[in-house]
């Protein structure tokens, strides 16, 4: 990623973070107009070493992830390591836990990593199910079979034109949401 520096700060924007707080969270060491600036790519000089405190305040992230991200993006170079972008941050912290703690560490991301693979094999047996419930109706579903179904199973007929439903349940799954909206 080259932009690493930059797509932290408009990842933090997105999620509704405002520049004027990332300047605060700085104590002002840069301006919003810096930050706005960081995130339309147009900052060509690396922020200084003595700065790192305070980004690392501002994106949310240890000193040592701030290093990583100037390191990738004004310099080029990238930690030699397999991990994905989304775990960098949660590697860097983790790499200041205390020895006694990692225990801990791992007994929650193992039980974070048992609930993913869960919510994986609900959605896929959630898939089977609705194409059965599908297969097994005669014509066009009907209010009454759509209101029986779970979120998931709703949003995934709203997405499939080849499944037949009532023009007044057709109107019901237009007014759903997308997913990624929820």
């Amino acid at each position: 990623m080259a932009n690493a520096f930059s797509s932290r700060v408009g990842e933090l924007n997105q999620r509704g973070k405002t520049y004027q707080q990332m300047a605060a969270d700085c104590d002002f060491k840069r301006s919003v107009t810096w930050w706005n600036q960081m995130c339309r790519l147009e900052i060509e000089i690396p922020p200084e070493p003595r700065l790192y405190p305070y980004l690392a305040k501002a994106l949310e992230v240890p000193e040592r992830r701030v290093a990583e991200l100037v390191a990738e993006q004004w310099c080029g170079v990238r930690p030699a390591d397999t991990v994905p972008e989304h775990l960098r941050t949660l590697l860097t912290v983790a790499r200041e836990v205390d020895e006694k703690d990692v225990s801990v560490l791992v007994q929650m991301a193992t039980a974070m990593y048992r609930k993913r693979v869960i919510e994986m094999e609900r959605d896929a047996l959630s898939a089977s199910l609705l194409k059965a419930y599908i297969d097994c109706s005669d014509g066009p579903l009907t209010r009454e079979q759509v209101d029986n179904l779970r979120w998931p199973e709703k949003c995934a007929l709203k997405n499939d034109p080849t499944v037949e439903v009532e023009p007044d349940v057709q109107v019901m799954l237009d007014a759903l949401p997308d997913p990624g909206g929820r």
